[in-house]
This record gives structure tokens, C-alpha cells and sequence, in this order.
């Protein structure tokens, strides 16, 4: 099992330490092509992230008690 993919995962923002031993292990076994499809998405998904929380954090402070 390489790490190589889990370091590349983890370089793109993917939470890899976050997962059990065995999930770990899938995404070690990933071929090149996932690994760079899951980058994709983890980019894009942190570039909206940053909206999403704003929105998050609009919407509690205009709570009415």
C-alpha cells in the first residue's frame, strides 16, 4: 500500500486522517486518476466552503429569541 496517495489527498484539503484504518487504506489503493478526480472536487468544494460558512454564520445572528 502506497501513502502516496494520501499525501497527495491531504495536500488538496481531503480530511484522509479523519478516516478509519480501513477507509485509510481504500483511498491509499486509489490509481492516479481518482486520486486527481477526488482533487478536483476537493478544490471545488473548497472554493464554495467559504460562502457556505458565511451563509452559516449570517443566518445566527439574525436569530429573532
Amino acid at each position: 500500500m502506497s501513502n502516496e496517495p494520501l499525501e497527495t489527498l491531504r495536500r488538496a484539503g481531503t480530511p484522509v486522517d479523519l478516516l478509519s484504518e480501513s477507509e485509510r487504506e481504500v483511498f491509499a489503493a486509489l490509481s492516479p486518476d481518482e486520486v486527481s478526480v477526488l482533487g478536483s472536487i476537493q478544490a471545488r468544494l473548497s472554493a464554495v466552503s467559504a460562502a457556505v460558512e458565511g451563509q452559516q454564520a449570517d443566518s445566527n445572528t439574525n436569530v429573532v429569541c
